[in-house]
């Protein structure tokens, strides 16, 4: 009987037009939007090289500052800037005007003023550089005053502080993959993914639920154990489920070349963790008889929808702050526990943290569908 249920469950769910649909479809569809979207932000965070024009007028030739810096960051195989030099503005606007450099700067009282054509990742680049020189002369020059006898301490530090800009950070990775804002999107896209196994929890409920559906009721009064009816319909729900996440996390990884650190197999237990933890959740919901189908979905939805925004697949970052300012609802949120699960993933070479994420999402689960399940086999009805 239990295997008999669980085949008649998944043909069912296959036959769904809206749960292949939300949960396989649908997540196929916006990675790709993802994917069309972010991939253009990732080319742009790769920022080489900049092309530069400079007008090479008397006061810019007299002013050694200036010219010590544009060397320091001209200088190197792999120079932040590319500098070309113009003899008058006319000539530096042309370069502008055919795209062969991203902006030009003239001198004018002593302060480099910079001209650009466009808005971008480049030019802010470029704004900040001259921004942070007139900051730095601005200082020197405040402090010369007060003492003139630092003047020629005062601008050496000036220039050790250029000459240095590019090798004062380093970059330091837990692992071998690269930095990335964009593959949490993807990662909270999954969790949504799984939270949507809310829509297989109504369906349980309701072919348990003597008072809801007339399959309901049917299996009100057979023979069955109502515990291994439970069992068999959450089973069936699972693996219909897992079956779509992994398709989807295939989609997402060898179509649209979308990393996981290299451990798939690790991504998709999460999946399948994450896969009951929506089941259970969606079972909790449906629980009162009083909610109408359409009302239980949408609280689904909006539920997911919820959790998915704190776990950073609206705004980026936006998990990150709330795990820092409110650290309790970032740790019962379970949409920000299998996107930070995928996140270990990608970012670390141990697997402590990931293990503690699967531990939380496993209690999760084992909470909402004990509470389904004493609740859907102690309900007794007066008529059916």
């Amino acid at each position: 009987m239990f295997w008999n249920i669980y085949k008649k469950y998944i043909l069912r769910s296959l036959r769904s037009k809206e749960m292949i649909i939300w949960t396989l479809v649908f997540p196929m569809l916006l990675s790709t939007l993802f994917y069309f979207t972010f991939s253009s932000m990732e080319e742009g965070d790769m920022l080489k090289t900049i092309q530069i024009a400079v007008v090479e007028s008397p006061e810019y030739k007299s002013d050694p500052y200036i010219q010590a810096m544009m060397d320091a960051l001209s200088e190197g195989e792999e120079p932040f800037l590319e500098i070309t030099a113009s003899q008058t503005q006319e000539e530096a606007d042309a370069l502008l005007k055919e795209d062969k450099v991203e902006g030009f700067f003239t001198m004018e009282n002593g302060d480099p003023v910079l001209s650009v054509k466009d808005t971008g990742i480049k030019q802010t680049v470029l704004k900040n550089v001259f921004d942070r020189y007139i900051q730095t002369k601005e200082s020197i020059m405040d402090m010369v005053m007060h003492d003139p006898g630092a003047a020629g301490e005062l601008v050496k530090l000036g220039e050790d502080a250029w000459n240095e800009a590019d090798t004062s950070i380093e970059q330091i990775s837990f692992s071998d993959s690269k930095p990335s804002e964009t593959v949490n999107f993807y990662y909270a896209l999954l969790a949504m993914t799984c939270l949507y196994g809310g829509f297989h929890g109504i369906l349980i409920i309701e072919s348990l639920q003597a008072n809801i559906s007339p399959q309901g009721a049917r299996n009100a009064v057979s023979p069955g154990n109502r515990g291994e009816l439970f069992c068999s319909f959450f089973l069936a729900a699972l693996t219909t489920l897992f079956i779509s996440m992994t398709l989807v996390l295939c989609y997402i990884q060898f179509v649209l070349g979308i990393s996981f650190g290299g451990q798939f197999f690790y991504a998709l237990l999460t999946c399948l963790v994450g896969c009951m933890v929506g089941i259970s959740l969606g079972c909790l919901i449906s629980l009162p008889a009083r909610w109408k189908g359409n009302m239980k979905t949408g609280i689904i939805v909006c539920v997911s929808m919820f959790c998915c925004f704190f776990a950073g697949l609206m705004v980026s970052g936006v998990n990150y702050v709330v795990d820092e300012k409110a650290p309790l609802l970032s740790l019962l949120n379970p949409a920000a526990r299998i996107s930070d699960a995928f996140y270990c993933l990608y970012y670390y070479d141990n697997y402590t943290r990931f293990f503690q994420n699967i531990g939380i999402l496993l209690v999760m689960a084992a909470v909402m569908l004990g509470g389904s399940l004493v609740f859907t086999r102690r309900k007794q009805y007066e008529s059916i």
